[in-house]
């Protein structure tokens, strides 16, 4: 099993979340994750356990987002492309 499958089934994502992620306001969204997590991160020093929460909702955002969203009407953009681009190469061999 590879690392992306491994976290593809954390993550629990099916054929249907799988659409509903490519939803381009679910990838913008999404984006959010990111930079709360690394500025958790840095700050930890002068936050200590507070950083837990900004880490904690961040984590919870990104198992949630992919189920918030529907199937987008339509895949001709990029934020989709690059989502089912993703599920090409979690099932490579």
């Amino acid at each position: 099993m590879t690392l992306e499958r491994g976290i593809s089934r954390v993550f629990r994502l099916d054929d249907e979340t799988w659409m509903r992620h490519a939803n381009p306001w679910s990838v913008w969204t999404r984006n959010t994750v990111l930079p709360i997590l690394v500025f958790a991160f840095w700050s930890r020093i002068w936050l200590g356990w507070g950083s837990l929460f900004l880490i904690f909702p961040a984590l919870v955002w990104m198992f949630l987002n992919p189920r918030l969203f529907s199937p987008p009407a339509s895949t001709d953009n990029w934020a989709s492309r690059g989502v089912l681009g993703e599920r090409v190469w979690l099932n490579r061999d």
